[in-house]
């Protein structure tokens, strides 16, 4: 082996010591360049991740808590009323609730009444609080032929930030009596809520209560 092909081999090897006794490995400049970059996006997923560990501790307890249902009941007429009308959401809630409630009822032939043709004898105040006397019920019976009356109210929790309950009362609108009544509460989703409340009614009915 010439002379220079012997330095070249033990200038090479000797930098190789010397990268390895310093933690650095053999990279070259198309590598590094990759290396940074790597380094760089590490760097940024830990940020984000220490971010939301965080903010994780920070949330409010109320927040995090599961749902809960109370003033749970049915009654068996419940599966009876098919033409059912809402009253005391808003158009968008109203639209959820009707999702909810009849993908919950596969098996019944459902109908909801329009809610501006509710309007024209209920004001928008009425609708939105569900104060409804007997009479008002038996006229949205005549008119409508609606069998059940379900009154929705959806308001802030008790204490924790970021909670809120729905309140569902179904009345009959013939008799006037309650065929069904749930109240939930859980985080401000509304559409958790519907499916909570009606998953809710329906098991107690199938239990037979």
């Amino acid at each position: 082996m010439s002379a220079k092909k012997y330095n070249i081999n033990y200038n090479k090897k000797a930098k190789i010591q010397h990268d390895t006794h310093h933690g650095i490995t053999n990279i070259s400049p198309q590598d590094t360049s990759g290396h940074s970059r790597m380094k760089i996006r590490t760097g940024f997923l830990c940020r984000i991740l220490a971010f939301l560990i965080s903010a994780g501790l920070t949330i409010p307890s109320g927040c995090t808590r599961p749902a809960k249902t109370q003033a749970l009941f049915t009654r068996p007429e419940l599966i009876t009323h098919n033409r059912l009308a809402v009253i005391g959401l808003t158009p968008e809630q109203e639209q959820i609730f009707m999702a909810s409630y009849t993908k919950a009822f596969p098996g019944q032939m459902i109908t909801f009444v329009e809610r501006n043709r509710l309007q024209e004898i209920i004001n928008e105040q009425d609708l939105m609080q569900g104060r409804l006397n007997d009479k008002m019920r038996a006229r949205i019976k005549e008119l409508f032929g609606v069998e059940a009356l379900i009154m929705c109210t959806y308001y802030d929790g008790d204490g924790a930030i970021g909670r809120k309950k729905l309140r569902i009362r179904i009345v009959d609108s013939a008799t006037g009596a309650i065929v069904g009544s749930v109240i939930t509460e859980a985080i401000d989703n509304f559409g958790y809520h519907c499916d909570t409340a009606i998953k809710a009614l329906k098991e107690d009915l199938q239990r037979g209560s």
